[in-house]
């Protein structure tokens, strides 16, 4: 879980968005309003396919940030944590205990903690492969060691 926070202003502009992702090496950012409290989250595929592909390069994060935050609690099984992200599809959640954020967990940490969770979040990507793409995937898996 990612506890050192990476938030942006709601009225940011896009490059700006993108500069701190990179400085910040994340591919996300919690988008704040006036009271600097997270509503929203931003990440590179907003950026990509909520703005850059629809030439929309002017709007601020406020305008293609995902909102609702997708929450789950910092006690919460990571099974059932992987299994909310499949089913939202989503990649990242925010981890908020009392009404508060608290840290990101995203698939890549899940698969890092529990490698076993990998079968669960491939299963929803595979649903719109092609059958010969998900045969390749398949035998590519049964070689992949995966960090414990």
């Amino acid at each position: 879980m990612q506890q050192s926070l990476a938030v942006i202003s709601e009225e940011a502009s896009l490059v700006d968005t993108a500069k701190k992702m990179k400085a910040r090496k994340v591919g996300s950012l919690l988008v704040v309003g006036d009271k600097n409290i997270p509503f929203a989250i931003i990440t590179e595929r907003d950026l990509v396919w909520k703005a850059l592909a629809k030439n929309r390069t002017s709007v601020k994060a406020k305008n293609i940030a995902s909102k609702p935050l997708i929450t789950v609690a910092p006690e919460a099984d990571i099974t059932d944590a992987a299994k909310m992200m499949r089913d939202k599809d989503v990649k990242r959640l925010v981890v908020a205990k009392e009404g508060k954020v608290v840290g990101i967990i995203s698939e890549k940490d899940m698969v890092r903690i529990s490698p076993s969770l990998f079968d669960l979040i491939l299963e929803e990507e595979k649903a719109g492969w092609k059958p010969e793409y998900v045969a390749r995937v398949e035998k590519a898996r049964k070689n992949l060691v995966l960090p414990r």
